[in-house]
């Protein structure tokens, strides 16, 4: 997997074209893993995923909290500090796992058993063109799959991109920005619907919503004060972000969708377009 450029037997021409300009366009910009650091000529650049967190208006206070949840539950504020970091980083290697498995899973179906991921060998059964699924979210992601309309053409997974690559100066943010998406997938319109590329990303969050915030009005900073402060409300920020830095490219994007995948099940969530918002605030 050395080489990042690839092709489909049977693709449509938008998907492969679309595939070539993502990886020229992008290819100067470095991502350490250890580290989740961008570099750009050298200079780092913030991820998606922080600048999204800026318009959190009450960013979870982790000492307050634990503090206040010991004294009603007992045990220390660090007691329940180690709790909460353990459940993150659990569900945090569970996600990473299962991301691996959509991303192998998404190149086998399109042809591509060379591209499975090194971590998902153990799990492919060549013979049979089979990657076993051995938890139930990687079920989920192996029914999402299976689902799949043919109208839909895988053009890239995992692709690092940032913004400032609009010919229109004015355009451009006043920062670079850069992140991963999970999937670009190119839909010829044999469906009835408008062809097109649709930006997926794949979450396991146990809520996507925080019923909290909800019943008591908490809302995100302008120019998103009309989104609750959820899970769900950033990732619509992420993937507008992502959005964002492909139309710069000259790529139409006409969807941006989670599909969050519960034990054994999946749900594809349409987001919405902040793309406009987010040009007129960063």
């Amino acid at each position: 997997m050395d080489n990042p450029f690839f092709s489909i037997p049977g693709e449509p021409a938008p998907a492969a074209q679309a595939r070539r300009l993502i990886l020229d366009a992008f290819a100067e910009l470095q991502f350490f893993d250890a580290e989740h650091r961008y570099l750009l000529h050298g200079r780092e650049l913030p991820s998606v995923t922080n600048v999204a967190h800026r318009f959190v208006a009450q960013p979870f206070d982790e000492q307050c909290q634990a503090q206040r949840y010991a004294e009603r539950h007992g045990q220390t504020a660090e007691y329940w500090m180690q709790q909460w970091r353990q459940n993150a980083f659990r569900a945090a290697t569970l996600g990473t796992k299962t991301h691996a498995y959509g991303e192998s899973l998404g190149y086998l179906r399109a042809g591509l058993p060379e591209r499975i991921s090194p971590s998902m060998l153990p799990q492919y059964m060549p013979q049979y063109q089979y990657l076993a699924p051995i938890h139930p979210k990687e079920e989920a992601v192996r029914q999402f799959f299976s689902e799949m309309p043919p109208s839909m053409h895988l053009v890239i997974n995992e692709a690092r991109v940032h913004s400032g690559k609009n010919p229109q100066p004015g355009q451009n943010l006043r920062e670079q920005i850069a992140g991963t998406f999970d999937m670009l997938y190119y839909t010829d319109g044999t469906n009835g619907k408008p062809a097109g590329y649709v930006i997926l990303d794949y979450k396991t969050n146990a809520n996507l919503q925080n019923d909290y915030n909800r019943t008591h009005g908490r809302r995100l900073l302008p120019p998103f004060d009309h989104l609750v402060e959820e899970d769900l409300s950033i990732y619509a920020i992420q993937l507008s972000l992502y959005a964002l830095m492909l139309q710069d490219i000259g790529l139409p994007i006409i969807a941006r969708c989670i599909v969050w995948l519960t034990d054994n099940a999946y749900q594809i969530i349409p987001l919405p377009d902040l793309t406009t918002q987010l040009r007129q605030t960063l």
